[in-house]
């Protein structure tokens, strides 16, 4: 007699590397800054000016990045799969084209989070459904 292999039952992992990823991109948005801010004061002449709007921006933009680069990578080491981490990452696409648009023309800032604010919940969502 067979006996019956046993499912291991697995633990849903994608809240805390949502919230990992968040800290991730929010420690590049945080060095982004620092980085710029060091230039600056030391007036390193090779740099060309920068608008102050487009370098903070800049750095939402890498903080964004980030964000869905460590969401990715946490979810390949999670999942062991390379499409369903894929999958999960792409409904955050749109957040870094929305920063990448703001770099290069000038969108308000509030704007910006505004609309990040009203997206990251229907994109999580998102990759919920995706399971």
């Amino acid at each position: 007699m067979k006996k019956a292999k046993r499912r291991k039952q697995t633990v849903d992992s994608t809240p805390r590397a949502v919230a990992l990823a968040a800290l991730f991109g929010a420690a590049a948005l945080s060095c982004a800054e620092m980085i710029y801010d060091n230039i600056k004061d030391f007036g390193v002449s090779e740099a060309p000016p920068v608008a102050l709007w487009r370098a903070h921006m800049a750095s939402g933009c890498v903080g964004s990045i980030t964000f869905v680069a460590s969401l990715f990578l946490l979810e390949r080491l999670g999942r062991r799969s390379g499409s369903m981490a894929l999958r999960n990452a792409a409904p955050w696409l749109p957040i870094v084209a929305l920063t990448a648009l703001a770099t290069a023309i000038h969108i308000p800032i509030l704007l910006v989070i505004c609309l990040a604010a009203i997206y990251s919940p229907w994109a999580y969502s998102l990759m919920r459904v995706g399971r």
